[in-house]
């Protein structure tokens, strides 16, 4: 009887399993494309409409609802979710849902925090995923609206690959594209200034960054990669599925193709390397993915090696004909741990970036740095792979000695730069324990506060600071004074963290990281970003200010650990940061001169278009016009 009153036996599952095409409905029943994932479960209302979530089945072109599906229906829980199918709106609602999850909680691991969405000025604390939202071939996140909308297109008619001339293709069944757009959304999340196009790389990064956790998502998956492994004998370069990206999408606008491939490949077959005469944004992202998947590969065939020279009597050399299914689990089994490794640790390069005007060199700085700090010994060699992949693809950071690992790694704080103020290090993580039990069982919160889960929230500075989403004012004084003492911090130490004195410093986003180091032990650490702007260029940058920014990491003590900083020219700051900022500024200018020289609206539009332009260039919806995620 202890057993039947145990708590355990009535707890709620801590997953849901639903089922989802892993590509997209073209490769109909190809091995392992129509497969169960688990997500983390929580109550749902008809939609579905979760705590972060919010499916709005609104048919644009149709103006009409569709019936939101119910996944506690006894019915539908019974058979893990509906089946897939391109025929049903409520598959589509439940595909967006589960790929959408699945996505954000491989950033949640990989960041060591919980995420959340939250645009006060509308009252809105879900982002709002809208399978339906217009007829077209497009996808897009759309911030203002916080929201992202899904097209639906005819495919073309006279050359619609393996599709059916004419046929309806949605989107919102795409793996790719839903992740893709999820990732944008995540991004600017992360780092609101991360869509100003300050130099080519940034709107780049955007883009690559949102193909890489794509590509990396579904090769998580063991059941889709078996039957891939076992008609490519394990070489993955030349599994079309596994390197393609929204393949259906592709092939269905009469391109011939996928919409993107991971190889990173010119016509004749030969490798791209970076460029300063690529400045399209999908096409210069393309060349970041192919260099982190070069290192995947590479680590990847170095972990099977064993497994082949096993399986070959030590020749190395596979027989003909199928590779024995023992093999390829193992195969796949090694594949999807390292993809999943591979798609954490780039996530987990976000906490090492300056907080504006990215660049590729920066980014494999993070990756890097990321990397060391939990694996010293790069026991995998994924770490020298992957700098060595950025080599090959032309992609060099600025300002390091050389590729070694030691001169890649973000130099430390200087020993004598004073520590945060210990009891401001407890308050913030006290304040992320707190809301990390207060989330860990959702069917146990109140209804009105499961909408409005707490976590860690951006800020804009001292004055204008939104402490609205936490659920209570203890808990919003607590942050409002971590925020003021951040902010005396960086008056204080301003010089030594790279900021002009002289401009408004505001403090945009702090979170606490909570991680499991080399050695089993919790780490605790705080991330801060500190932004600075100069709106005396505002115009001359074709509406975008030119921005500055730090990016400080500290541990529990209150110590500084890494200083990561994309300054502004300021009168008194060190020679060689000032050349810097100054290079920035530049690279700015010639940017802007560049992409007017691309764009087609600048020879009739008027002076408002003209004040804006660098600033309309942002929107995602733009970038994706035609050729979607």
């Amino acid at each position: 009887m202890k057993r039947l009153e145990s708590k355990y036996i009535l707890a709620h599952p801590a997953r849901r399993p639903l089922r989802i095409f892993a590509s997209d409905p073209m490769l109909a029943r190809t091995p392992g494309n129509r497969l169960v994932i688990e997500i983390p479960n929580e109550p749902l209302k008809r939609g579905p409409v979760g705590s972060r979530f919010e499916v709005i089945d609104y048919d644009g072109p149709q103006d009409c609802f569709y019936p939101p599906v119910d996944l506690d229906d006894p019915d539908i829980l019974m058979q893990n979710g509906l089946e897939p199918t391109e025929s049903d709106p409520r598959f589509h609602q439940q595909m967006v849902y589960a790929v959408a999850m699945r996505t954000l909680e491989n950033f949640e691991r990989a960041l060591g925090r919980r995420l959340t969405f939250t645009q006060r000025s509308h009252g809105r604390t879900r982002l709002r995923l809208l399978p339906h939202a217009f007829h077209g071939a497009n996808a897009y996140y759309d911030p203002k609206l916080m929201a992202i909308l899904f097209g639906y297109f005819l495919a073309d008619r006279r050359d619609p690959g393996p599709n059916l001339p004419g046929q309806t293709v949605f989107a919102c069944l795409s793996h790719d594209i839903i992740v893709h757009e999820l990732t944008h959304a995540v991004v600017d999340r992360l780092r609101r200034f991360f869509m100003e196009p300050s130099n080519p790389d940034v709107l780049a990064f955007h883009e690559g960054f949102s193909d890489i956790v794509a590509l990396f998502q579904h090769f998580t998956y063991q059941e889709f990669l078996r039957d891939q492994i076992q008609k490519t004998r394990g070489d993955i370069r030349a599994g079309g599925i596994l390197v393609e990206l929204a393949r259906q999408f592709g092939y269905a606008t009469g391109a011939h193709q996928a919409l993107r491939s991971a190889l990173g490949q010119d016509k004749n077959g030969q490798k791209k390397r970076l460029s300063p005469s690529i400045v399209e944004a999908h096409e210069r992202g393309a060349i970041l993915v192919a260099a982190v998947f070069d290192a995947f590969t590479t680590t990847y065939q170095n972990r099977i090696r064993d497994l082949i020279r096993i399986a070959t009597g030590g020749t190395g050399t596979l027989p003909q004909g199928d590779l024995h299914p023992d093999l390829v689990n193992r195969i796949a089994a090694e594949a999807s741990r390292l993809a999943q490794s591979v798609l954490t640790m780039c996530i987990r390069a976000f906490d090492y970036l300056p907080p504006v005007d990215v660049t590729f060199g920066d980014y494999l700085r993070a990756l890097v740095t990321a990397d060391y700090e939990l694996q010293p010994g790069d026991e995998t060699g994924l770490r020298s792979a992957t700098i060595e992949a950025f080599r090959d693809r032309g992609i060099y950071p600025e300002k390091v000695a050389s590729l070694a690992e030691e001169s890649l790694i973000w130099p430390g704080a200087p020993k004598d730069i004073p520590v945060l103020a210990y009891e401001k290090m407890q308050w913030a993580n006290e304040i992320a324990l707190a809301a990390t039990a207060y989330s860990l069982d959702p069917f146990e919160m109140p209804e009105e506060d499961q909408a409005d889960l707490p976590g860690m929230r951006s800020f804009l500075g001292k004055g204008g600071t939104d402490y609205g989403g936490f659920s209570s004012d203890d808990e919003r004084e607590l942050k409002s004074d971590l925020a003021s003492g951040l902010w005396a911090y960086a008056q204080g130490q301003a010089k030594r963290l790279f900021l002009d004195v002289s401009k408004d410093i505001a403090v945009s986003g702090f979170h606490t990281v909570f991680r499991v180091g080399p050695g089993g032990q919790l780490l605790t650490e705080l991330v801060v970003q500190f932004m600075q702007q100069d709106p005396t260029m505002t115009d001359e940058l074709g509406g975008i200010p030119f921005r500055g920014g730090t990016t400080i990491v500290a541990g529990t003590d209150g110590r500084i650990r890494y200083i990561i900083a994309k300054p502004l020219p300021a009168a008194g700051m060190d020679a060689a940061a000032r050349k810097n900022a100054e290079d920035r500024l530049k690279l700015q200018r010639a940017y802007l001169v560049a992409t007017d020289l691309a764009d087609a609206q600048l020879a009739y539009g008027d002076d408002a278009y003209y004040g804006q332009r660098a600033r309309l260039r942002m929107r995602i919806a733009s970038l994706h016009q035609g050729v979607s995620s």
